[in-house]
Formats: structure tokens, C-alpha cells, sequence
């Protein structure tokens, strides 16, 4: 009887370890390369790259992200790769811990010399301007092969280089935007070469 026991127990043991172990597999999130996970591009932000000279793809691509205030960080031929940056101020959040924004009242001493002795103070009020944070938003195009890829994300800090936010800023409607733009440069240049 007492043997009998033992073995359902073992199975008992068995059974809600196994369903534990797949309960945290199931709740567990997708791999990053999955097209289910997190940061799976939208349809909007892949499309096929057509069949215009990659060099001319290139230059479409960097002229459509600098036409909406991106500069260009880095542009790889081989990779059909362009990379970009856009900074913009965000007035309001830096005066969300004070109702005054960033004050204060900062001062120090020091003591020394060579051939003598020497003492100093100062001091400073305010906490000087420019202190609201930066919304900096990277986007790197790429075109492989035969599709464009578009990926965004975005990063808040504060004057101090303290993260505030980080996403993925892959909006649909951007993707659409600049598809548009790419194309219709793309289509300038071509109706321009023909007589």
C-alpha cells in the first residue's frame, strides 16, 4: 500500500512539474526574430525595392529622411543601408518633479596653491536653459534584395543623459509617408534621364 503511494506521489510531483514548466512556457514572450514578436515590423514598413538602380534607391532614401528634418549618420552601398537621426526638444517635461522646473542653488570651496596658499568660493543660481529633455528617433532603411525595410525607434532623455523613455517607433503611417516620398524621387529622376 505504502508502495503504491510512493508511486502516485512521484507521478503527482511529475505531472505539476511538467505543468508548471509549460505554464512558463506558455506565458513566456516571442523570440525577437519571431514574426510575432515585439518588435516585428508592420506591413506598412516593408515593401518591394522595385527595379531603380540601388545607388539612385540610395540617394532617394537620404533625400526623402532629410526632407523631414533627419540627418544622416551613416550610408552603406554594399548593404543598401542609410541611417539617420532627428532631435526634438520636449518643452514641459523637464518641469515634471518641480512646479518651477529645474532650480537650485549650487556653490563650492577649494584650498591650494604652489608657493602659497590660496582660497576660493562660488556659487550659481538657476539651473540654466536648455535643461527640457530630447526626443532622439533613429531610423536605418535598408534594401537588401528586393525589399525595403524601415525600422524606427525612439529615446527620450533628460539634459542630464538620464533615460525617461525608450520604444520602438515603428508607426505604420510614417513608413507610408516615406514610401511615398522614395518613390516619388525615385520616379523624378527617372522621367528626368528620359528625353
Amino acid at each position: 500500500m505504502n508502495d503504491r503511494r510512493c508511486r502516485i506521489g512521484r507521478w503527482m510531483v511529475l505531472f505539476i512539474g511538467l505543468g508548471l514548466l509549460s505554464g512558463c512556457q506558455a506565458l513566456s514572450a516571442p523570440a525577437p526574430t519571431s514574426a510575432a514578436g515585439g518588435n516585428a515590423l508592420p506591413a506598412a514598413c516593408r515593401w518591394p525595392a522595385g527595379s531603380a538602380d540601388p545607388l539612385e534607391r540610395l540617394r532617394a532614401t537620404r533625400e526623402a529622411l532629410e526632407s523631414q528634418g533627419y540627418a544622416i549618420l551613416d550610408t552603406d552601398a554594399t548593404l543598401g543601408l542609410v541611417s539617420a537621426e532627428r532631435k526634438t526638444l520636449q518643452p514641459g517635461l523637464g518641469a515634471v518633479e518641480s512646479p518651477l522646473g529645474r532650480t537650485g542653488f549650487w556653490g563650492g570651496f577649494g584650498l591650494g596653491g604652489r608657493n602659497g596658499y590660496s582660497l576660493g568660493v562660488f556659487q550659481n543660481f538657476g539651473g540654466g536653459y536648455n535643461t527640457d529633455p530630447v526626443q532622439i528617433e533613429r531610423v536605418s532603411v535598408v534594401t537588401p534584395e528586393q525589399t525595403t525595410l524601415v525600422d524606427r525607434d525612439s529615446v527620450v532623455v533628460d539634459y542630464n543623459g538620464y533615460l525617461i523613455d525608450a520604444r520602438s517607433y515603428n508607426q505604420p503611417s510614417f513608413c507610408q509617408q516615406l514610401r511615398q516620398d522614395i518613390d516619388t524621387r525615385l520616379n523624378g529622376t527617372a522621367g528626368e534621364a528620359t528625353p
